[in-house]
């Protein structure tokens, strides 16, 4: 008679002998269906069909060049099927992988038959600087954004003496841009006038104020919101100033502009907030109205801002 002991040994060996099978098996068939990793010289003979990628308009406007370099899985039929980010600037990520999956490939021939292949490709966007010109205007960009955040972050604090010192070298900082960064300069120009109207200086404010409109109208839309912020600026300038009559010129063009960008943008918290500063520039029209002696078009752009809804709870 069997030892019952030895009986339940051998049934519990069965099931251990199954499951080293089945992982054994396991490892096989991943062994078998990895992509086999070929070089960039070998992936770029197999090429057939490229797709040159679309240039970042922002990257564009930022000056922004360099290489991406992608991890990819090439299937069996030549498409590629998987696009990983290895390194680049992650404004011209995007535009890399999206021309990168439309590239076909030649089937990859392993032992006589189709392979899913994996490879390295690296997608190279140029301005047509030299190296040695885009490392100078990348310092001169990380010296400029770097004196902006602290200029910012002294006029959110309402430090505006301290704001006039850090946002007055600003303007000199993004004269030192390329003549396509219009939107840096617009932006020193707007914050030095800021600095300087916290302060009072209306008429020194007013100068920064024409000079970021002049920008503005060169390099904007009409349908967008910052043209309409450079006309309330200046406006603003003007009535700090006591010309109420060319104020009222200038609000009136801040009130359609930012009407205009309201109607024009899809983006539900870009319209709620061309709202919130519609409502405001509209009630500063009105008091520069009253002033003037027009109570009747006052009251009308005092209506006109309580109508407007302004809501709290859709963000960015």
């Amino acid at each position: 008679m069997r030892s019952p002991v030895k009986q339940r040994g051998r049934k519990s060996i069965a099931p251990f002998l199954l499951i080293v099978l089945l992982a054994c098996t396991s490892v096989a068939e991943a062994q078998q269906t990895a992509p086999v990793e070929v070089s960039q010289a070998s992936a770029a003979e197999h090429l057939a069909k490229r797709v040159e990628p679309v240039y970042p308009p922002l990257a564009k406007a930022a000056r922004v060049q360099g290489t991406v370099t992608l991890k990819v899985v090439i299937s069996k039929e030549g498409a590629v099927r998987d696009v990983k980010t290895l390194s680049g600037s992650p404004i011209l990520l995007s535009a890399a992988t999206n021309a990168v999956k439309q590239w076909q490939y030649k089937p990859f021939m392993v032992e006589g038959n189709a392979a899913e292949v994996s490879t390295v490709i690296e997608v190279p966007f140029s301005l047509g600087i030299s190296e040695a010109d885009y490392k100078r205007e990348q310092e001169a960009s990380e010296k400029y954004f770097k004196q902006e955040e602290k200029c910012r972050g002294l006029l959110q604090q309402g430090d505006y003496a301290n704001a006039e010192q850090a946002c007055s070298p600003l303007v000199q900082l993004a004269s030192q841009l390329p003549a396509e960064r219009r939107m840096e300069r617009l932006t020193a120009y707007q914050y030095a006038g800021h600095a300087e109207f916290g302060q009072k200086k209306f008429s020194d404010a007013l100068g920064f104020y024409k000079q970021e409109l002049g920008i503005a109208e060169v390099a904007l839309k009409p349908t967008e919101a910052e043209l309409g912020y450079a006309y309330r600026d200046v406006a603003r300038g003007l009535r700090g100033t006591g010309d109420l009559q060319q104020a009222r010129t200038q609000y009136e063009r801040a009130v359609k502009r930012l009407e205009l960008a309201h109607d024009n943008i899809d983006s539900a918290f870009l319209k709620n907030k061309y709202q919130g500063t519609l409502k405001s520039v509209l009630r500063e029209y009105a008091l520069v109205l009253r002033k003037a002696g027009d109570e009747a078009a006052a009251a009308t752009a005092e209506q006109k801002a309580d109508a407007i809804v302004v809501r709290t709870d859709l963000k960015d």
